[in-house]
């Protein structure tokens, strides 16, 4: 009795785990199609986003390597592919929920492709890749992204692993050099899209 009491408990609860998953929200690319973990995709802006085009890994402030996100200025460029990482059990990418961001490829000379903040443009925190080895002299934080609805697309908020006041959404900022960078911002966040990279069969 206690062995059948046991196992309809575990199964209840397996049933209602899956339950809640299921009816998640998922985050749509522009066809409509679910987010897969791990697949590539451009990050692009709205139509009524700010102009231009995706984002990459570039040189800003006094970076030596390509450690900075940032935003092309040309609408035809899509930028470079990035990856979603979650961990949960399910083949989607939920509409907010923390996960991992990385671009697909790491650019040479920086140690990971995986997305962060680093204090390097005056009190402003602003999104890199990599760790703090990758940002000598600045302070950096480690941490996990979400998307949420927003307009017509989506947003990218910032939340840290350490217990801080540093969190929120991810807007764009124009510095002195005309880089157009990415920045955790508690205005206007940066309205996005997501167009997933087509693999080319052999």
């Amino acid at each position: 009795m206690k062995t059948s009491l046991l196992f309809l408990s575990f199964l209840l609860f397996a049933i209602t785990h899956q339950l809640s998953f299921a009816i998640r929200e998922p985050v749509l690319d522009i066809r409509g199609e679910p987010l897969r973990p791990y697949a590539e995709y451009y990050i692009m802006p709205t139509i009524f986003g700010p102009t231009g085009g995706g984002v990459f890994p570039g040189k800003a402030g006094n970076s030596t390597h390509p450690v900075n996100v940032l935003k092309s200025f040309f609408e035809v460029d899509l930028g470079k592919p990035v990856k979603f990482r979650y961990s949960a059990e399910i083949d989607f990418i939920p509409v907010d929920t923390y996960m991992n961001i990385e671009f697909a490829q790491t650019p040479e000379g920086v140690s990971s492709g995986n997305w962060m903040v680093v204090k390097d443009l005056g009190e402003a925190w602003t999104v890199g890749i990599g760790f703090s080895i990758d940002h000598k002299g600045y302070q950096t934080l480690e941490g996990v992204f979400k998307i949420n609805k927003h307009g017509l697309g989506y947003k990218l908020s910032f939340l840290p692993y350490v217990n801080g006041p540093m969190s929120g959404d991810i807007g764009t900022y124009i510095d002195d050099d005309r880089n157009w960078r990415l920045v955790v911002t508690d205005e206007q966040p940066y309205e996005v899209l997501f167009i997933k990279v087509e693999v080319e069969s052999s």
